[in-house]
């Protein structure tokens, strides 16, 4: 099975680095690939470049064992839809099974994706829980049946559609808004990002007083 744990990354921090390494432990695999969402079309810009965080994805990963960046989307100009990159990992690894990671709170708004009953048909899912999102089915009823498979190895058997919600992964409450925001206030951030990714950041001024990042390449 491929497990895939993808994210804006901006910038990654070790919320997302725990959170795939549980996931990967869990599911017993020996890599986990952390796509970067390139150019996330279902929510606004990232502040900073794509160049920047691909290169603090890499560094992220070179201290992690078993996480590989993942520069699917980084490839095509177009908007970052989840359906098309499943299309295109989907059409080099038929009928292998592939799982997708997201929070509780992403599967809420599944609904919203783009084509997001299509994303179904491609690729398994791998819910983890977050805190204070307790009814995983939102207000959409079609989510409901969804919620109907609990086990790892059921999901290792199901090429697609199946969904595996994890609950006693505990994350760290840490965010990317929370990060900038320190560095934006000129407050240290080395307990919530990598402390190479840190030095990075402080290299190469990104997300200063404003919380906006530098916009060159």
């Amino acid at each position: 099975m491929i497990c895939f744990f993808g994210g804006t990354f901006d910038p990654v921090h070790l919320g997302h680095l725990r959170a795939a390494q549980a996931v990967r432990a869990h599911l017993e695999l020996a890599s986990l690939r952390m796509i970067l969402s390139a150019r996330p079309g279902h929510r606004s810009a990232p502040v900073a470049s794509l160049s920047h965080r691909w290169r603090m994805l890499c560094i992220a990963c070179q201290e992690e064992v078993g996480l590989v960046p993942d520069d699917t989307e980084t490839k095509r100009s177009a908007p970052s839809y989840t359906v098309d990159t499943l299309l295109s990992i989907r059409a080099g690894h038929p009928g292998e099974a592939i799982a997708w990671t997201l929070g509780s709170d992403a599967f809420i708004g599944l609904p919203s994706w783009h084509r997001w009953r299509d994303v179904l048909s491609l690729t398994n899912l791998v819910i983890l829980a977050r805190p204070g999102v307790d009814d995983l089915t939102g207000s959409d009823p079609d989510l409901v049946n969804l919620l109907n498979t609990h086990r790892v190895d059921d999901l290792r058997g199901c090429t697609v559609g199946g969904v595996l919600v994890l609950n006693d992964i505990a994350l760290l409450d840490t965010s990317a808004t929370q990060v900038r925001e320190r560095l934006a206030n000129h407050r240290p951030v080395e307990t919530l990002v990598p402390p190479e990714v840190a030095a990075y950041i402080n290299e190469h001024d990104l997300y200063g007083d404003t919380g906006e990042a530098k916009k060159a390449v």
